[in-house]
């Protein structure tokens, strides 16, 4: 864990993300990869976790209609299990409150929103199916973030 770096990502590493992506959505929730690499067109910030010249895991933002989204968080099957997403998670969200945001959106599969709950984030609606299994809404506040 000590050798794993957590910082915003820099845009040479958005290939490496969008793969990352693309093994994790397309393969486990059955997501097109079109649909994954059209994402970029959104023009999100990300940050990332990096070990040995690796991407192992990634989140990004992104503002659509006056509104700031937060998903296509990912963390490599090998690396799961050593808090590596609640890590990247806390620092997107640290620097996303920094620079004035007050909410954040997301549609979260289960796993993370549990984790978003834990640092006060609010379920805001039922889940609904996306792709492999569903994906619920929950919104995370200024005011209510702890970690």
């Amino acid at each position: 864990m000590e050798n794993i770096v957590f910082r915003k990502a820099k845009k040479k590493d958005f290939p490496q993300i969008i793969d990352l992506q693309i093994k994790i959505f397309n393969d486990e929730q059955k997501i097109p990869s079109e649909a994954i690499s059209a994402f970029l067109s959104k023009k999100p910030q990300c940050w990332c976790a990096v070990f040995n010249d690796m991407i192992i895991g990634a989140v990004a933002a992104w503002k659509e209609d006056n509104v700031v989204h937060w998903g296509r968080f990912v963390t490599d099957p090998d690396h799961r299990g050593n808090r590596i997403g609640s890590k990247i998670a806390q620092l997107s969200f640290d620097d996303l409150f920094a620079d004035g945001v007050d909410e954040i959106y997301m549609e979260a599969r289960e796993v993370t929103a549990n984790i978003v709950c834990k640092m006060g984030g609010e379920i805001v609606g039922e889940p609904q199916p996306f792709y492999v299994g569903t994906v619920t809404p929950v919104i995370l506040r200024k005011s209510n973030y702890h970690h």
